[in-house]
């Protein structure tokens, strides 16, 4: 189909609007080839483009000048990236008008049921009934004011995480009992908040009532399953030693949620120690609370477990920066007795 086919005339969509007794707005007037088509391009992400790329997200988008206020124009569009042009692609087209200002949502994963946008405020909520999630749920807003003469034709999306990155790393103690020996049965985190609501407009997330609890098990565990070995420094900070730590949630993204008293996520570690090279393996076990802190969006959590098999366990909460999750915020000391 030829191109100046699609081309819409936007400006009159309320006029249009009024004459439907439907109320929906109707964008199938031709126009002569004279509006530039709406375009996207620069799509950015501290994640991986190229999973943008593959997948594609949605958009949607509205319109406002003298005559109409917040008049849609995409709803959840499906945009898709084409290899062979190396260009952003959605049908049917839509066009820049003059004086008129255009605003702008994205969302990835594109999704047709779990994202609702109140046309009036240009304001998306996006639902999840359940975490940890298997995609990393992105959110990109933008706003574009044509009217101005020699207005850009493309939109630049800047997407940003809108889930919290949680790690776990687990240690043994490897200053002064370096012949210990430890390996990891079952870990278990409980009472985290399994889903929840977030808001564009408001860049905040409204956690649900309802819990979850994760847990890993190492099944088939041998003598060459000793976890690594930590010196710990006197400022809390750990230097790595030995073989690597048990992760059992790497890069777990979740909703993000406060930790406090009235809601703590509890922490379980079931593992078996060697006293000193001893013959025999012996079961022990630690519980445990996550210190209070708030797991903020965009942000990536990394908690720092040291097992010590003769003096009191340590639990070191340590926040470090880990691209593409921001920077973060200073984490504390718990002594579990």
């Amino acid at each position: 189909m030829n191109v100046k086919i699609l081309k819409y005339l936007i400006a009159t969509v309320a006029a249009m609007s009024i004459a439907c007794s439907c109320g929906k707005n109707s964008l199938e007037t031709p126009q002569e080839d004279t509006l530039s088509p709406i375009g996207f391009s620069n799509v950015t992400t501290k994640a991986t483009v190229s999973d943008l790329q593959m997948n594609g997200f949605g958009v949607w988008a509205s319109m406002t000048n003298a005559t109409i206020t917040n008049s849609p124009i995409l709803d959840n569009a499906k945009v898709t990236y084409n290899t062979t042009t190396a260009a952003w692609e959605y049908s049917p087209l839509r066009y820049w008008v003059p004086e008129t200002v255009f605003t702008f949502v994205a969302a990835y994963p594109y999704d047709q049921g779990i994202y609702t946008l109140d046309p009036s405020t240009s304001n998306l909520r996006l639902s999840l009934s359940e975490t940890p999630s298997q995609e990393d749920y992105l959110i990109a807003t933008n706003m574009t004011d044509t009217s101005v003469e020699g207005f850009a034709e493309t939109v630049d999306l800047q997407f940003k995480h809108i889930l919290t990155s949680v790690g776990l790393n687990i240690w043994r103690d490897g200053g002064k009992h370096q012949n210990d020996q430890m390996r990891i049965r079952k870990v278990t985190l409980g009472n985290i908040r399994k889903g929840g609501t977030y808001s564009s407009n408001t860049d905040q997330w409204e956690p649900s009532d309802e819990r979850l609890t994760l847990e890993k098990t190492y099944e088939n565990v041998s003598d060459d399953d000793n976890i690594g070995a930590v010196i710990v420094m006197d400022d809390g900070t750990l230097d790595a030693g030995g073989s690597s730590p048990a992760a059992p949630f790497e890069n777990t993204m979740l909703i993000p949620q406060t930790l406090d008293g009235s809601s703590p996520v509890s922490l379980r570690i079931e593992y078996e120690l060697k006293l000193n090279n001893a013959a025999d393996w012996t079961e022990a076990e630690l519980e445990a609370v996550l210190p209070s802190a708030t797991w903020l969006p965009n942000r990536r959590y990394t908690y720092n477990v040291v097992l010590s098999s003769v003096t009191d366990i340590t639990v070191y909460y340590i926040q470090t920066k880990v691209d593409p999750w921001g920077t973060p915020q200073v984490g504390g000391t718990v002594i579990i007795k």
